[in-house]
C-alpha cells in the first residue's frame, strides 16, 4: 500500500503478515493485536496509533516513525533489524522488548518508557530526553554519547553499562550513585 494518510485505520486483530506499506502515514489506528508477520514497512509514520501487542515475527521497519503511539506488549527484537531505523516520540512503551537490539542514534523522545527491557542494546548515541524510564532495564547496555537530559525515574548502573560521554542531568543523575553502595545525605 503506497499513500499519503490513511486515517483511522480499523487493523485491530487483522492479518496483515507479507503485506508492504510505504511512504503512507497511519494516523489514529488501531492496530492492537494485528498480526503483522513478515510485513515491510518503509517511510511509514504512525502517528496516534494503538500498537498494543501485535506480532512482530520476521516484520521490517525502514524509516519509520512512531509518534503519540501506544506500545504495549511489543517485542521488538523479532523484528528484522538490518537497516532499520526508528524514532519514537511522545510515545507510551510499555513492557516491550528492546534487549540485544542495535539502536544506535534511535530516539525516544519524550516518551513513557515502562517495565521495558534494553538488556545488552546497542544505545550509542540513542536520545531519551524528556522520558520517563520508570522500571525500564539497562543492564550491559552500550550507552556511549547517549542523551538522558531530562529524563527521569532511570536505572542505569555505571558499573554495568557503558556511560562514556553520556549526557545526564541533575537531580536525576544522582540516581547513577546507586550502583555504588553508599549513603547519600543532605549534609
Amino acid at each position: 500500500m503506497k499513500g499519503n494518510i490513511v486515517p483511522d485505520p480499523a487493523y485491530a486483530a487483522a492479518d496483515l503478515s507479507g503485506k508492504n506499506f510505504a511512504d503512507c502515514t497511519f494516523w489514529k489506528g488501531s492496530f492492537a493485536k494485528a498480526n503483522l508477520r513478515s510485513a515491510e514497512f518503509s517511510q511509514v509514520i504512525f502517528d496516534g496509533c494503538d500498537l498494543s501487542l501485535v506480532q512482530l515475527a520476521n516484520c521490517a521497519f525502514r524509516d519509520v516513525k512512531f509518534k503519540k503511539c501506544k506500545l504495549i506488549g511489543v517485542d521488538f527484537r523479532k523484528c528484522r533489524v538490518l537497516f532499520s531505523i526508528l524514532s519514537f516520540e511522545d510515545c507510551l512503551i510499555d513492557t516491550c522488548n528492546f534487549s540485544q537490539m542495535n539502536l544506535a542514534d534511535v530516539p525516544f523522545k519524550n516518551c513513557l518508557v515502562r517495565d521495558t527491557p534494553f538488556v545488552e542494546a546497542d544505545l550509542k548515541r540513542a536520545d531519551f530526553g524528556g522520558s520517563d524510564l520508570a522500571g525500564s532495564q539497562f543492564h550491559q547496555a552500550d550507552l556511549r554519547e547517549a542523551n538522558f537530559a531530562k529524563a527521569r525515574n532511570y536505572s542505569v548502573n555505571p558499573l554495568h553499562a557503558k556511560i562514556k560521554g553520556a549526557k545526564f542531568t541533575l537531580p536525576e543523575a544522582v540516581s547513577l550513585l546507586r550502583g555504588f553502595d553508599i549513603e547519600l545525605g543532605n549534609g
